[in-house]
């Protein structure tokens, strides 16, 4: 029987580790994405610009380690996508100063790298 103004949710069955390495993976996220958002040059007011070669690679960058890292600490890749999402939130006053207009572009971009980055690197695994 549950306490009073106690929940069980399938979260609460995780262990302290798992907790610990989605807090990890959170923090390493939050400042992966900080480091790329500020090598972004916000375009000026109402300008759409494409970014720069070097623009995209500080995202590649970013969602290499970010995927990776989580792999290395064994978690799913709905964890990942969770811990992106919740980095982006936090970062919200330093998007606004360097992404402008594409912010919306940007996140579902990530997301959509960082999937095949998950991935990509689970199937060079199951290989060796």
């Amino acid at each position: 029987m549950v306490e009073p103004g106690r929940h069980s949710t399938p979260a609460a069955s995780y262990d302290a580790p798992h907790v610990a390495a989605n807090q990890r993976l959170l923090g390493l996220v939050e400042r992966a994405l900080e480091r790329a958002v500020t090598e972004q040059v916000r375009p000026p007011m109402g300008m759409y610009a494409h970014p720069s070669t070097a623009e995209n690679a500080a995202f590649d960058r970013a969602v290499n380690e970010i995927s990776s890292h989580a792999r290395r600490l064994d978690l799913r890749a709905e964890e990942l996508l969770l811990a992106m999402k919740q980095a982006w939130s936090h970062l919200a006053p330093v998007r606004a100063r360097h992404l402008g207009d594409r912010d919306g572009d940007v996140l579902a971009q990530l997301v959509s790298h960082a999937i095949t980055v998950y991935f990509a690197s689970r199937d060079v695994r199951v290989d060796e």
